[in-house]
């Protein structure tokens, strides 16, 4: 028994040291979350900003994908964020836009965590409602 318990420990260190950024993405709302777990409804691990760069995780050089999200790196956290809020570039910002503006509404963490998780629920698309 122990020696399975042992096993199956290297195996998962191993499967989780393997795991290297891919390339980099950028995200593109205002603000967001990076999540513990795969889904919009997840604990939340960082809150970030439009424009913060993005690792993108992979092993053997394919991206980490369950579902619709990625499997990120930033600073010290690792977690999932959904890819529709990704980009190849650096997006052009509101903030970057007008600095002096964004600067001066004084938003607290806690404001930009609850605006990162307005975009979170946020349902894109068209309607099919007649």
């Amino acid at each position: 028994m122990k020696i399975i318990l042992l096993f199956s420990l290297i195996f998962n260190l191993q499967a989780f040291a393997s795991e290297k950024s891919v390339r980099v993405s950028y995200y593109k709302n205002l603000f967001g979350h990076i999540h513990k777990n795969a889904s919009r409804y997840s604990q939340s691990l960082s809150t970030i900003g439009c424009g913060h760069p993005i690792k993108i995780l992979g092993n053997n050089g394919k991206e980490v994908i369950s579902g619709d999200f990625f499997k990120v790196k930033v600073g010290p956290y690792t977690g999932f964020i959904d890819k529709k809020y990704l980009s190849s570039k650096k997006p052009n910002c509101f903030q970057d836009r007008y600095p002096h503006f964004f600067d001066n509404v004084g938003l607290s963490l806690t404001d930009m965590y609850y605006w990162g998780k307005l975009y979170d629920q946020y349902a894109y698309g068209r309607s099919t409602v007649q």
